[in-house]
């Protein structure tokens, strides 16, 4: 019995894992596996390479120096009435890195564009702010900006930004020498492999979910949760033993592939572990299926104490199952009515006598249906 619920409850966790590797697959693909490029990067990009060598990824960057901001994102929305309406969603700003080199009279001054959200426009023009009055310090007495950490896509720029940030350069008098490099690129922190940074990290999210469910799922094809509610039940129930469990299973009939319908016991999967159910108990069976979204195709029992078991079964599988209990267990109702419905919520005690007792009364002393 226990080999036979173990392979049905190996194949459910294969199943599972199954599904989690291709979800992982799928979300790493629809991100472009910009979530790998970050993890080669974690100790930030290095400004000082070409700019190439980065274009389509997501790096970390110190962002240090902030200088301006140049070009404003905004999104119009046309209503059906006509009306438009304008937000603001971020700003580009233009930054350097000053990095200086060992034998360097001079720091380079690395120049880029980075775009960020509209939400951190104060904090950026505190920055710009920073940014200035150390560069005209002459004193030696105020400190560089503190950096901010920036995730984004690293990318060529679009020709209308590039004119933008060209002619921005040019007006505050900088222009490309030894010690001044431009970069042509932007640092994107609204997007991360092509997706939008929150709906990014929301993926991430489901991506770590996931590989913990196939971790789960692969330990479970190695455990015998499958046996616990069998052992429990046998402990609740000491005058039954495990063997006269698998003797009555042995004998069963097979509905579909997780149901086996005994004399005495019930016994099917859900999921991955296996419920015993006591046959003696119940005292009504019937198909029950819903259609729509949230559909259901499912073998109800009900028994003597009003416990309900839903178990997922096709209409022909649960036609089957039915017949089994009609012939061999006569304290059971087997079929749907109306009115069946209203006397069992209305009336339980009139629903019991119309079957479950009088059989339990006629049964022979020792049968399964008196213990």
């Amino acid at each position: 019995m226990f080999e036979t619920l173990r392979k049905r409850a190996r194949k459910t966790y294969m199943w599972r894992a199954g599904l989690a590797l291709v979800g992982i697959i799928i979300i790493l693909a629809a991100t472009k596996g910009a979530i790998f490029h970050l993890a080669a990067n974690m100790g930030g990009m290095d400004i000082t390479a070409s700019p190439e060598t980065y274009e389509g990824q997501a790096v970390i960057l110190d962002a240090e120096y902030f200088v301006t901001d140049y070009v404003s994102h905004t999104t119009t929305t046309v209503y059906e009435s006509g009306n438009k309406s304008t937000s603001t969603d971020g700003n580009s700003y233009i930054a350097f890195q000053s990095v200086h080199q060992a034998g360097e009279e001079y720091s380079t001054w690395y120049f880029y564009s980075i775009y960020m959200r509209n939400g951190k426009t104060d904090m950026l023009y505190e920055k710009m702010d920073e940014t200035w009055e150390y560069l005209n310090d002459e004193s030696g007495a105020v400190l560089p900006p503190e950096p901010i950490k920036a995730i984004g896509t690293w990318s060529r720029m679009e020709p209308a930004m590039e004119r933008y940030y060209t002619e921005t350069l040019r007006e505050i008098g900088i222009e490309e020498g030894d010690y001044d490099k431009i970069y042509l690129y932007t640092l994107d922190t609204g997007s991360l492999g092509g997706v939008n940074t929150y709906l990014f990290w929301a993926l991430m999210a489901g991506c770590v979910l996931l590989i913990f469910w196939f971790v789960a799922s692969v330990i479970g094809c190695f455990r015998k949760t499958y046996e616990k509610e069998i052992h429990k039940y046998l402990q609740k129930n000491p005058a039954y033993s495990l063997g006269e469990v698998e003797g009555d299973f042995t004998t069963a009939h097979q509905i579909g592939k997780d149901v086996w319908i005994g004399r005495k016991w019930t016994i099917y999967m859900s999921g991955t572990s296996a419920q015993i159910v006591q046959n003696h108990d119940l005292a009504w069976g019937y198909y029950f299926k819903r259609t729509g979204k949230n559909s259901v195709s499912q073998m109800q029992l009900y028994t003597a104490d009003k416990k309900s078991i839903y178990i997922n079964l096709s209409e022909v599988q649960t036609r089957e199952a039915l017949q089994y209990y009609g012939q061999e267990q006569p304290q059971m109702i087997v079929g749907y009515d109306a009115e069946l419905e209203r006397m069992y919520q209305k009336n339980f005690p009139a629903f019991l006598e119309l079957k479950y007792n009088p059989a339990m009364k006629e049964a022979p002393e020792g049968s399964f249906l008196k213990i």
